[in-house]
């Protein structure tokens, strides 16, 4: 046995222990009813972080504002991206389409979620699967590098950059309605009508990984219990997957947004006092938590030099996958998108989807 070899064998033997709390479910299941008041009245937006009580209401809606964007291709339209998400704030993203979907011929669609500090991308980043076929959808993620600001409050202060905003309660933490809005955008490309409701994936790198994963598993869990629910995830590529396993991977990150947590237990708490109850507030969030409740085919990339993201991090996610799953193991690379992965990401897809 090789040296790569022998350690993808360990790697495949890792399953920690989940780390999700009694009310994980529950937890979820509250914060997804916001979205899908089963559609007959309206859903909060704000909410006393101490009391979990509403204190204003607010009509959540699933339609994307799209205004077209001129660009120089006569099979592919192209379009500016807004939908207005659940707090009330304007997600902007790009929407691309081949020319002759409409009703009557109606196309897969592709979610693509960003990575941390980055935004919804360039449009010929897009074209790749647009021009397959596919109609495309990506938005940021709000307060982070694009245009999308995140103008919620929040009741304590933070490191610079989103891994420490809302800290002091999991209602509160900044991830939580990231996930929302996840979910949202998905169900808003679901509802376009150009679009197959049966043939919808899932991808990213990164927090783009991680946001393709947790969505589709909060829509699993939670579509026959909450009314609204119209999505059905066929498939999803997760390169690279960030906020999972969370206390191996702050353990043992060089490199990367888990650096914002030493200068959070730097500033707030040296001792690390609170060490126990912040990693506990953060088990609500860890993708790890969410992989049993995924049953979608999931192909996952990963690479063995990533010092962001430690590999052994990316297969506590796999090793609790439910679903039809493959992970292809990238030796020689880091935290990074992968090149090579490109045409097995395009094969993937193309055997679900097209």
């Amino acid at each position: 046995m090789g040296i790569v070899e022998e350690k993808v064998a360990e790697l495949k033997k890792y399953r920690p222990k989940l780390t999700k709390q009694e009310d994980f479910e529950d937890f979820w299941q509250l914060a997804i009813e916001e979205l899908f008041p089963g559609e007959t009245g309206s859903a909060s937006w704000k909410i006393n972080v101490e009391s979990q009580k509403i204190l204003e209401e607010y009509k959540v809606r699933f339609d994307l504002e799209l205004e077209e964007y001129p660009y120089p291709l006569k099979h592919i339209k192209v379009y500016k991206a807004t939908i207005e998400a659940s707090d009330g704030t304007i997600l902007h993203g790009w929407y691309l389409s081949p020319v002759e979907a409409g009703s009557d011929n109606k196309v897969p669609a592709l979610v693509r979620f960003h990575g941390y500090s980055s935004n919804k991308g360039k449009i010929c980043e897009l074209l790749l699967w647009a021009l397959q076929g596919y109609a495309i959808l990506a938005m940021d993620v709000r307060g982070q590098c694009g245009d999308t600001p995140d103008p919620r409050e929040y009741t304590s202060g933070s490191f610079s950059g989103w891994m420490t905003l809302g800290l002091d309660s999991p209602m509160e933490y900044y991830y939580r309605q990231v996930y929302l809005d996840s979910i949202q955008t998905i169900e808003a490309l679901v509802r376009r009508p150009e679009v197959d409701s049966t043939k919808i994936g899932l991808f990213g790198n990164s927090q783009g990984a991680a946001l393709a994963i947790i969505s589709s598993a909060l829509i699993t869990r939670f579509k026959d219990r909450v009314g609204g629910i119209t999505a059905r995830i066929a498939g999803i590529n997760a390169g690279v997957p960030f906020l999972t396993d969370m206390q191996r991977a702050y353990k043992e990150h060089t490199d990367g947004p888990w650096a914002e947590f030493d200068w959070y237990f730097r500033m707030h708490d040296p001792l690390h006092e609170k060490e126990d109850e912040i990693f506990t507030y953060l088990s609500y969030f860890d993708a790890m938590n969410f992989a049993p409740w995924v049953n979608s085919p999931v192909l996952l990339a990963v690479g063995l030099k990533d010092t962001v993201c430690p590999p052994p991090t990316s297969f506590a996610l796999y090793n609790h996958l439910a679903g039809k799953k493959e992970i292809m193991v990238y030796p020689d690379y880091g935290h990074e998108s992968i090149d090579s992965h490109v045409d097995k990401q395009i094969s993937f897809f193309a055997s679900l989807l097209l």
